[in-house]
């Protein structure tokens, strides 16, 4: 059982990691417009027009591919069996993207008389790794497809044009490779401890709702002013009641009387104060005022929270055994 579960949350994690990293689509298609947008601004006068067509018609048609993709995601039922199919798919999309931009250190590289254009480049294909590597982080494989395409250009540009000149600039690239990696690295590991985390517990949370819906008994959680907070259907079946009536009522007006609730809370206090289980037998009342023995066990919840659980069971038959059971009295010889 242990095994099953631990393979579950292994693979609900899984899942949810792919489910984030098209989430983070959106984000990454608004930022890659604002570049598309100032590149056409900058390199209008310095690449020819009918290239930057080319390339902006390229760029456009690479981001619509994406959001189709992105929206067959939505659609479709996530199971693990082929969820790498759509990080695969997802890291295509990623690698068209980053050779676009790895245009910009080829064809669409300004000549040296425009040193600010080709600054320009420089910093946004460093900035465009950058805000991928955050983008993408979620996914090794997306990471290597996207920052590969986009800094391989500029690498071989300088190494190729500068000549003995080259090592500085081919030492920065190296280093902003490197910076990229620890990030990219950094955050992968973070967000899929929290994914784990988070995952986890939602799953423990789902069973203890599913054990506090179809448990044969009432359960009924109280604050620490002796009203309901939660309870499940057991319990508003046994009080005839419906759950959303239980919901804010008061725990003492279920007892057949003042003197039996009051009778209770002064017999569980002392027992909760010690963080002992309360435990009893009273009288509770319908709706319809009809009357049963319940059982009440309860305990307050771990420290930090001030709220009471109860287990309530309906044990009228025991109870009326019970007295049965018991030994009449003998009975008095005539005089």
């Amino acid at each position: 059982m242990r095994a099953f579960f631990t393979q579950k949350l292994s693979d609900d994690a899984e899942i949810r990691r792919v489910e984030v990293l098209f989430a983070g689509l959106t984000s990454g298609i608004v930022v890659a417009l604002i570049g598309i947008f100032l590149c056409i601004l900058v390199l209008f006068e310095t690449a020819g027009l009918a290239l930057l067509k080319i390339w902006v018609a390229y760029m456009l048609s690479v981001l619509a591919v994406r959001i189709a993709i992105r929206y067959m995601f939505i659609a479709s039922d996530r199971h693990i069996e082929t969820i790498h199919r759509w990080e695969w798919l997802f890291a295509f999309g990623t690698l068209l993207n980053g050779l676009g931009w790895g245009v910009l250190f080829g064809p669409l590289y300004p000549p040296p008389t425009h040193p600010d254009a080709q600054m320009f480049v420089a910093l946004m294909v460093v900035i465009t790794a950058f805000t991928g590597s955050v983008f993408v982080a979620l996914s090794n494989i997306t990471f290597w497809l996207f920052i590969v395409p986009t800094l391989t250009p500029a690498v071989v540009h300088y190494a190729a044009t500068l000549g003995e000149k080259a090592q500085w600039p081919v030492t920065a690239a190296a280093c902003c490779i490197a910076v990229f990696i620890i990030v990219q690295r950094t955050l992968y590991r973070s967000s899929t401890d929290g994914l784990q985390r988070s995952t986890e517990a939602e799953l423990l949370l789902a069973e203890q709702e599913a054990i506090f819906d179809s448990s044969p008994m009432g359960i009924a959680v109280t604050d620490d002013g002796k009203r309901l907070v939660k309870c499940n259907a057991r319990l508003a079946e046994l009080l005839h009641c419906r759950i959303h009536d239980l919901t804010a009522s008061r725990l003492g007006t279920h007892f057949a009387s003042a003197a039996e609730a009051a009778r209770f809370f002064a017999d569980s206090q002392a027992a909760l104060d010690h963080g002992h289980l309360a435990q009893g037998i009273y009288r509770l009342k319908r709706a319809d005022g009809s009357q049963f023995w319940a059982e009440l066990s309860g305990r307050r919840m771990p420290a930090g929270m001030t709220h009471n659980i109860w287990i309530i069971a309906d044990v009228t038959l025991r109870v009326a055994n019970e007295r049965r059971a018991q030994p009449r009295p003998p009975a008095q010889p005539e005089t």
